[in-house]
């Protein structure tokens, strides 16, 4: 799962980036998630997280009321001199900016709450921040995003389908809509979505990751061609992409392409050395294909990097049994 947006980019069904954008009241796009922060929770004691909270709330507060103080003074100049109209205008996009200011808060504090993992806060705080900005369209998509992880796809697609209201160019809504719909199990849905992401999406990063989540979609409906195509196009994006060889050496093997399947397997492991899956499906084919010591030596490296892999176990001991049948059939038949 993705990450949220401030920006929200993934790559993996990925941590946020601080948005670059000063005015949350205005539609504006941010980018998908890269990674996701990881046990950051337990490595932070309640009493620094507490502190840093307060530290950002009270950073915010400081600037507002600097703005404030500018704001009033230029406001009331104008006033001063029977500028009424010209005070007004100050004064209100005074409010709009300092609004946006504690609304970007309120979408940090999300951000950091998705990233521990907790998602009622994160979906809290970015329901403050709309509160606040009604338009903010990030808050929106982060929000969906939230629910999406919950598994409350009714309240995520409401969200992505306004964030889409707001802007609609915003690819990361697409993006994360899309894993909404595969939630449901509505995969032409998800397709639909992740083609929109494509139209939209302006870093190769994000588009390699598209074109995967794209062509793992299609393998749902069973749809291999596109599947495999949207793969390629991956991989010619970002050569070193691991996860989009495991699935097309999948979709090979599934579609009996034993070669190629193996030949992609070899490339998992080469960039990911341990990969315990990709060595137990390369030893499965290589047990069809006859090289049952090929087999045995996949299946070692298998245990030796997921030690409780069970079903590398019991095929490894099939690979150890079958060449001796014949030769227990011998001394039984005398």
């Amino acid at each position: 799962m993705p990450q949220s947006a401030d920006g929200a980019r993934n790559t993996k069904p990925g941590s946020q980036r601080v948005d670059k954008h000063k005015n949350p009241c205005k539609v504006h796009r941010l980018t998908i998630p890269r990674k996701q922060l990881k046990n950051t929770e337990s490595m932070l004691n309640q009493d620094f997280k507490n502190i840093f909270k307060t530290l950002l709330l009270i950073t915010a507060l400081t600037v507002v009321s600097s703005t404030y103080a500018t704001c009033n003074d230029e406001a009331n100049k104008a006033r001063m001199e029977n500028r009424l109209d010209d005070a007004m205008e100050i004064l209100n996009a005074c409010l709009d900016e300092e609004l946006s200011r504690i609304a970007r808060t309120y979408l940090l504090l999300g951000l950091t709450h998705y990233e521990h993992g907790d998602h009622r806060k994160s979906i809290r705080e970015y329901t403050n921040a709309i509160e606040t900005a009604p338009n903010y369209v990030t808050a929106f998509a982060n929000r969906g995003l939230s629910y999406t992880e919950q598994g409350d796809y009714k309240k995520a697609l409401e969200d992505f389908n306004e964030a889409l209201r707001l802007d609609p160019e915003y690819m990361q809504a697409y993006y994360f809509r899309a894993f909404a719909h595969e939630g449901k199990g509505k995969h032409a849905l998800s397709i639909a979505d992740y083609s929109n992401a494509i139209l939209y999406a302006d870093d190769s990063e994000e588009l390699a990751t598209i074109y995967y989540h794209r062509g793992r979609a299609y393998h749902q409906i069973h749809d291999e061609k596109s599947s495999l195509a949207d793969y390629q196009q991956a991989l010619e994006i970002n050569p070193e992409y691991t996860e989009v060889y495991f699935s097309r050496a999948l979709a090979f093997q599934q579609t009996d392409q034993e070669a190629a399947a193996i030949a992609d397997y070899s490339r998992v492991i080469e960039l990911q050395p341990d990969h315990a899956q990709a060595f137990y499906n390369r030893g499965l084919l290589y047990k069809k294909a006859g090289t049952d010591h090929l087999a045995i030596r996949d299946y070692n490296n298998a245990i030796k990097f997921k030690p409780r892999y069970t079903r590398a176990y019991v095929n490894r001991s099939y690979a150890y049994l079958i060449p001796i049948i014949p030769l227990l059939l011998v001394l039984a038949l005398g």
